[in-house]
């Protein structure tokens, strides 16, 4: 689950009980939720901005998403809601098609995006 835009450099403790880690991610992506229980952030984003504030809000909805069991992931693959959707070469195969990782018309990033807005 990764919201488009490593080494660990700077630790920081979210609220919401995940911890956040500043790392460089691959070009396009600004943020991660990962199975290990961490969101890892891209050194781009500056803690404190809006953007920042928006991408943890969209990360730790993600993270809630796994913890409840709605959505979990692998390497070449994605469950949303029981469902096993499957990754190739940057793309899911998800129920609204073909798209791109990270694409806002997965039901997955819907929910995340909605969850900015909180």
């Amino acid at each position: 689950m990764a919201f488009k835009l490593g080494n660990r450099s700077n630790n920081q403790q979210h609220s919401g009980g995940y911890k956040v880690v500043t790392t460089p991610l691959d070009k396009g992506t600004l943020a991660e939720a990962k199975n290990n229980g961490t969101i890892e952030v891209d050194p781009k984003v500056k803690p404190g901005t809006p953007l920042y504030k928006r991408v943890i809000k969209h990360e730790t909805q993600h993270m809630e998403d796994m913890k409840n069991g709605r959505t979990q992931y692998g390497e070449n693959w994605v469950m949303w809601e029981d469902k096993i959707y499957f990754r190739r070469n940057g793309m899911i195969d998800g129920p609204a098609g073909r798209l791109p990782e990270g694409h806002k018309d997965h039901p997955w990033e819907q929910v995340a995006i909605q969850a900015e807005k909180l």
